[in-house]
């Protein structure tokens, strides 16, 4: 397999020249995608580059979108037969990672790998405590949303097959800093085979342009329509799921919640909603596993 890097950047001339020059060399290609620059990170781009890849401009499609553009393009260059890394222009990842980050994509048992920083043995070095606490929060929603245990869901340092990027709903995507969380969101729902692999936290001089409280709110809210999607299309509509599983389900997951809202006349009524959500995610753990292959019944 061919390997492309994708490399989403917004004004970073003071950092994507270094970016580019430490990816490895049989890297095939690289696609850095200038989203809306007004800096000059394209000619600083173009001229790092040289004959080892190409420079996408566009008017600020967001960074999922940049992503998307540079996937598809990967695709139009390669077909199916490449892996999609995504490395930001910032520096925040470490290309040493890079081999470990696409071995389960080229060895087949993964259709999607994310880099975790908790797993690497410096551990998060540098990341600001709010980011830490954001990114455990989110990592529950995504976990919960996409039916797979997530532990750094804000992490973009991924790889991807050729194959999914293929199969990929391009029209439903998310354009900004959310895109990872809908990526595994999305791939979870439909049974893509998911895994995280050690990656080096790096931290610097460079700026991120989240806002932070619309940041949070948009994506918790994405992610909280996304658990009741997934639970919808599984167990209301989900005709590969078994009649049982879905109906044991759906019982447990609205006889939770309404055990809840009684509970405000009835508050014996409390015992009812771990126990019900305990059994609903355990249920729910194993639907996700005999989707993905994991397990045969």
């Amino acid at each position: 397999m061919r390997v492309v890097v994708v490399m989403p950047a917004r004004n970073e001339e003071q950092l994507i020249s270094n970016c580019i020059s430490t990816i490895p060399e049989d890297v095939a290609w690289i696609i850095v995608v200038n989203d809306g620059s007004t800096d000059r990170t394209k000619e600083v781009a173009d001229e790092a580059l040289g004959v080892r890849g190409e420079v996408l401009t566009t008017t600020g499609l967001g960074v999922g979108g940049a992503i998307m553009l540079g996937s598809q393009q990967a695709l139009t260059r390669f077909g199916t037969e490449c892996v999609v890394v995504v490395m930001a222009g910032d520096g925040q990842m470490d290309p040493t990672d890079l081999d470990m980050l696409i071995q389960p994509v080229v060895s087949g048992d993964a259709d999607h790998v994310k880099g975790n920083r908790w797993l690497h043995p410096e551990g998060p070095k540098g990341m600001p405590l709010i980011r830490r606490l954001g990114t455990w929060w989110l990592s529950r929603l995504t976990s919960l949303a996409s039916g797979i245990r997530i532990r750094d869901s804000q992490c973009g340092y991924t790889a991807t097959s050729g194959r999914m990027v293929q199969n990929w709903d391009w029209e439903r995507t998310w354009q900004g800093y959310g895109y990872p969380n809908w990526w595994l969101m999305e791939a979870g729902r439909r049974g893509f085979k998911i895994q995280e692999v050690p990656v080096k936290s790096i931290y610097g001089s460079e700026k991120s342009g989240i806002q932070i409280i619309n940041f949070f709110a948009s994506v918790s809210w994405m992610l909280w329509k996304g658990i009741w999607r997934r639970g919808f299309d599984w167990y209301v509509l989900g005709k590969e799921t078994s009649v049982w599983r879905r109906f044991t389900a759906t019982l447990l997951w609205f006889g939770g919640w309404g055990a809840l809202l009684l509970a405000i006349q009835q508050p014996l009524l409390l015992v009812i909603p771990p126990i019900s959500f305990l059994l609903l995610a355990t249920l729910d753990n194993k639907e996700s596993k005999r989707r993905r292959g994991c397990v045969t019944t």
